[in-house]
């Protein structure tokens, strides 16, 4: 109980000082902003931006987003499916609330099986940087989220971390009226429970992309994105798991179709680094999708 009291209160007091840092860049607007076209025709909400990676996810104050997210992981002898229905809130016009609820709809690894619901999480996302020319826009943000253990670590495959945890992590993004292209590093802290304790892991994520087209009130864009996360060794009932743990790398182009109001994501991703601990089964792919809702 004492590191769970521990944990939120070290959530609040980061997204305390984070948003309270920098402040004459947040009050300060550029009267220089890009042209209504490109990347920039639609509202910002429906700007394109990430599909795996985490961040940038700032709209307009009072805005409301809903989001359906769903992947399907392969590897050897193992198959994930998840779906996370999600809301996004924007607070401010630089502060955001992010409401997620995944869920395991099939889990399958060495012919064990599991389903239910995952760790629910809530994040918080602050600008407090942001700077507007006449060809970009450039913005800095701190994103900060706070795990539920609403999953559960003793099913096989495991649906949860068994106790909550806290993600802290940063994003840098430019955009001009055709490219894109963003920078995020972030590291995910986990807690103890009876002796157990998953690895903490370090996200290094980055990507770039490219406006398509516009038809009729349609964006369209595509974007790859390089995923990697290091995993440090799971501990079960007090003893490390030599079989736990290491470094996966993926890329992942996609493609980006938004309105007005809609927001569709597709997108493939493939290993292209794998240096896994002990004896561990190799992945295959990540199908990924994600259908927004802008109210």
């Amino acid at each position: 109980m004492r590191l769970f009291v521990f944990t939120i209160g070290l959530f609040i007091s980061l997204f305390t000082y984070g948003a309270s840092t920098h402040p004459v860049q947040k009050e300060t607007k550029s009267d220089n902003e890009p042209p209504k076209i490109g990347n920039f025709a639609l509202p910002l909400s429906q700007q394109p931006g990430p599909l795996v990676s985490f961040g940038q996810n700032i709209i307009e104050k009072n805005e409301t987003l809903l989001f359906l997210f769903a992947d399907d992981f392969a590897g050897v002898e193992k198959h994930f499916v998840d779906v996370m229905p999600s809301i996004l809130y924007g607070i401010t016009d630089d502060l955001s609330i992010f409401i997620n609820a995944p869920m395991a709809v099939s889990y399958v690894q060495n012919e064990k099986k599991s389903s239910g619901f995952e760790d629910a999480f809530l994040q918080l996302e602050d600008a407090f940087y942001t700077k507007k020319t006449s060809s970009f826009v450039e913005q800095a943000t701190l994103v900060m989220n706070l795990t539920l253990p609403t999953g559960s670590a003793q099913k096989q495959p495991p649906t949860g971390f068994g106790s909550p945890s806290f993600f802290i992590g940063g994003t840098l993004s430019r955009m001009y009226v055709d490219w894109f292209a963003f920078a995020s590093p972030g590291v995910v802290v986990t807690t103890k429970r009876n002796d157990t304790k998953f690895g903490n892991q370090f996200l290094y994520q980055g990507g770039f992309g490219r406006h398509l087209i516009n038809i009729k009130g349609w964006m369209f864009a595509w974007m790859v994105e390089a995923d990697g996360q290091y995993s440090q060794r799971n501990k079960i009932d007090g003893a490390i798991d030599f079989n736990s743990g290491g470094n996966v790398v993926y890329i992942t182009p996609s493609l980006w179709v938004s309105s007005k109001k809609l927001i569709l994501q597709l997108g493939i991703g493939l290993p292209v680094t794998q240096n896994l601990y002990g004896n561990q089964t190799r992945d295959s792919y990540l199908l990924v999708a994600n259908l927004g809702w802008t109210l």
